[in-house]
């Protein structure tokens, strides 16, 4: 990956790669979210081609699960690029009071 991806330790800069080799070499580096403590991801490709990554993020404090929705197009520009592309979109939150 990237030196500056690398760089950083916890749980922080939850990112997307691409490799066309076998995990080889990589290409790309989206950054999904640039805030600490985001974990678990999971996801999958939809047939149409849209990556969708849902995670956690502060899971003791805040109780966030977000959902990233990009295409592999977005990750080769490090950016979002298509029209449907959105990062951190809160899908779930405790209400107050029930954590």
């Amino acid at each position: 990956h990237g030196d500056h991806i690398d760089a950083h330790s916890g749980r922080v800069q939850l990112s997307a790669w691409l490799s066309d080799d076998d995990g080889k070499t990589w290409q790309g580096g989206l950054v999904l979210d640039e805030r600490t403590g985001v974990s678990y991801p999971d996801g999958f490709q939809a047939p149409d081609g849209t990556i969708y990554i849902s995670y956690d993020r502060n899971r003791a404090l805040d109780g966030e699960i977000l959902l990233a929705r990009f295409t592999e197009e977005d990750i080769l520009a490090k950016k979002l690029v298509g029209p449907n592309s959105q990062l951190k979109m809160l899908i779930s939150r405790p209400m107050k009071g029930r954590r």
